[in-house]
């Protein structure tokens, strides 16, 4: 499969979305910069070493909320109490004898990596073994047994001390608390509607919203909860009527991004005749944020809806923010259904099957301490961040890997740059840690705001502040060794070359199958929000599902951009289906209006039920329709599990529905429902034709000229 180029619009996109300010990030870099002035100070006062290794635990331990940065931290310290305890009784037994130092150090290695694959606590395991095999080398710089044990020692002071205080910081300076998080995306979303709902007020009328904007708000809003029942027992109490609030301002959400899509409602418009319903919807939402900001109890009245004809798609929307704020209005006056929390196990199934776990391991063994044994042979000590690298890119796939080593360049290489500017024009002009803190706290205030992003970036923040540190803080006072930065450097380089090497050349481990896997699932997923039939549940519980289901398949495309990504960095990285020729980022594109579209139809016909189903040759057709559309979903899913069967007539069933349409038209009633739901039906078709064009299919759709509403 062919991918989308790295072309001048994605990295200007890029930078858009990943360098700009979003709330919390200015207050994350805060906290990141007392820390770390509070680190420097205490390390330089009181002559801990490793300075450079404390500021790094500092951006390793700080996340995004309280609950993960506690979390964080406590995974860091057993594996650092850990790897010191395993390299003191290591190197007791193993001292005088390099050849066994060094295959004790790599077994521990190997059963530390093997552990990260089989483990959801598996980056203990990797810290064992980062740590283990970066302490054995210890002795290549001493061997008194008193001085390396003390080094150890130290070591794990360095390490801890920075946790106990980014986690304390993170808790009393502006505490990103998951609560708190969550209210406010709650309010930002509804900040969005309010907007679009008073659009018409406002000259020029604003931009219409992309349906990213839809994927990004649900998932974060079901992460900020995740982490609010594991901080709060009140969320955990509670979390059946928080999942229905979130789910409420989703389906909000989603229709006003559906709005911006069409000319704004203004009460002063003659074409807009229901000025009431808009005024309701205002006041609703203006109440509802007012209480999530507060976090006071969600108390609404019910806004009643007009069933009176009305062709306009405008009002169609309206009435779907008005049932999804009933919806919460009955459900909030609804008792609190348990919760019920899933327990997964924290073992992989195939732990001991599997044999590319320990390939895995294997191969970072193989990688490492092939760097370990060249700069040793060649007397290069200034590489050994070449061992250390082959260790940071142990990640499962090619991609993955190559990812993180192009992190891993493109931060080291700007620490690198800062420290050297430093060193030949200001280091020499110090006198003091005021100016040594004025030199350096811009630069971590940058790797700060770079590590405050999306995990497609944040790598970069940390590397930047750790290369810095290394070289301006290899002593209890800066440094101004030239030559440490070069082979720094070198030895990044050396250790990607040697990891891709051996990564590719050894059981390479490729998510290219994976992605077609996950392709598959995603359109299956939304075969399955297609599929759900809305005569069978009362309102409530439809509507619920329909929300489940549409999470979900938010989540697999989510899923599938972030290892698209990765593949996209594979050595070759091309699929060798010559038939498929469309660029994926364009069809993920194509996916997300699908999905949009089958959603949208189905919340249409949720309100419909009761007017449409009692002429049962309608509802049946519809129910025809939305099974042929799945049908056409599943084949293109099979599609690339190379199991792709007959095309379903999907025309057929659609040509069959618009003659259903002009049989309803002679009916009044049904009317001023039918004109919605027949908009709906056309999106749903045109998206999932376009879908069918862009893959492999015998005969491609073409859709039939739609039918004037």
């Amino acid at each position: 499969m062919i991918f989308s180029p790295f072309t001048a619009s994605y990295w200007r996109d890029l930078f858009r979305n990943e360098f700009v300010p979003f709330p919390g990030r200015s207050t994350a870099v805060l906290r990141y910069v007392l820390i770390s002035a509070l680190v420097i100070v205490i390390s330089m006062t009181l002559q801990v070493p490793s300075l450079a290794l404390s500021l790094i635990m500092v951006f390793f331990t700080a996340q995004e909320n309280t609950v993960l940065t506690r979390l964080s931290g406590i995974v860091l310290a057993v594996g650092a109490t850990l790897a010191v305890i395993l390299s003191m009784l290591l190197l007791k037994m193993t001292m005088d004898y390099p050849v066994l130092r060094i295959f004790g150090a790599a077994l521990i290695g190997f059963c530390g990596m093997y552990f990260m694959r089989i483990s959801k606590l598996g980056t203990i395991g990797y810290l064992v073994a980062l740590f283990v095999i970066n302490l054995q080398s210890l002795v290549d710089v001493s061997n008194d047994p008193e001085v390396v044990t003390r080094a150890l020692l130290w070591v794990w002071v360095a390490i801890a001390y920075p946790i106990v205080l980014t986690i304390t910081v993170n808790y009393l300076m502006l505490p990103a608390k998951p609560a708190q998080l969550l209210a406010g995306e709650l309010h930002r979303q509804l900040n969005v509607v309010l907007s679009q709902l008073n659009a018409g007020k406002v000259l020029p009328a604003p931009a219409p919203l992309g349906l990213d904007l839809i994927e990004r708000g649900v998932l974060t809003l079901h992460r900020h909860l995740v982490f609010a029942t594991m901080g709060d027992n009140h969320y955990l109490l509670n979390k059946s009527r928080y999942l229905i609030r979130i789910n409420t301002v989703d389906r909000l959400h989603t229709a006003a991004v559906k709005l911006s899509r069409l000319s704004p409602c203004n009460s002063s418009d003659s074409s807009f005749n229901q000025p009431d319903l808009l005024a309701a919807l205002l006041a609703r939402c203006a109440e509802l944020q007012h209480q999530f900001s507060h976090e006071t109890a969600v108390s609404i009245a019910a806004i009643p809806i007009s069933e009176e004809k009305n062709d306009d798609p405008r009002i169609a929307i309206l009435h779907e923010m008005a049932h999804a704020l009933n919806t919460l209005a009955e459900a909030e006056q609804a008792p609190i259904l348990s919760a019920t929390p899933d327990k997964e196990p924290q073992i992989a199934a195939d732990a001991l099957s599997n044999p590319v776990y320990a390939q895995f391991a294997l191969k970072t063994m193989l990688a490492t301490f092939f760097c370990y044994a060249f700069y040793t042979a060649v007397q290069w000590p200034g590489i050994q961040t070449s061992m250390l690298t082959c260790l940071i890119m142990a990640l499962p796939s090619l991609g993955a890997s190559s990812h993180k080593g192009l992190l891993r360049v493109v931060g080291c290489a700007m620490g690198s740059v800062a420290a050297l500017l430093a060193t030949v024009y200001v280091v020499p002009h110090l006198d003091g840690i005021v100016g040594l803190l004025m030199l350096t706290l811009p630069v971590i205030a940058v790797g700060a705001w770079i590590a405050a992003g999306s995990a497609r970036i944040s790598y970069i923040g940390a590397q930047l502040v750790f290369a810095y540190a290394l070289a301006l803080f290899g002593q209890f006072e800066p440094s101004t060794n030239l030559p440490e930065i070069r082979d720094r450097m070198i030895g990044i380089l050396l250790g990607i070359g040697v990891s891709i090497t051996v990564y590719s050349a050894l059981w390479p481990e490729s998510e290219q199958g994976e992605l077609k896997k996950m392709l598959a699932r995603l359109l299956r997923s939304i075969a399955t929000v297609a599929r759900l039939d809305q005569s069978t549940q009362n309102d409530i519980t439809q509507l619920r599902t329909l929300d489940q289901a549409r999470l979900k398949s938010w989540s697999l495309l989510a899923q599938n951009r972030e290892i698209q990504a990765r593949v996209a960095l594979e050595p070759g990285w091309q699929y060798a289906h010559d038939s498929v020729t469309v660029k994926m980022q364009t069809w993920l594109a194509q996916v997300q209006e699908a999905l949009f579209a089958v959603n949208w139809l189905q919340t249409q016909l949720a309100h419909s039920e009761r007017s449409l189903s009692a002429d049962i040759d309608i509802w049946s057709e519809l129910n025809s329709f939305k099974a042929s559309a799945a049908l056409q979903l599943e084949n293109m899913s099979d599609m690339f599990n190379e199991e792709g069967t007959t095309q379903p007539s999907l025309q057929q069933s659609f040509a069959k529905f618009k003659q259903e349409y002009a049989l309803i038209s002679a009916h009044e009633a049904a009317l001023s429902q039918a004109s919605n739901v027949l908009s709906a039906v056309h999106a749903t078709y045109e998206s999932i034709i376009q879908l069918g064009n862009t893959l492999p299919l015998s005969q491609p759709m073409q859709p039939e000229q739609p039918v004037r509403i």
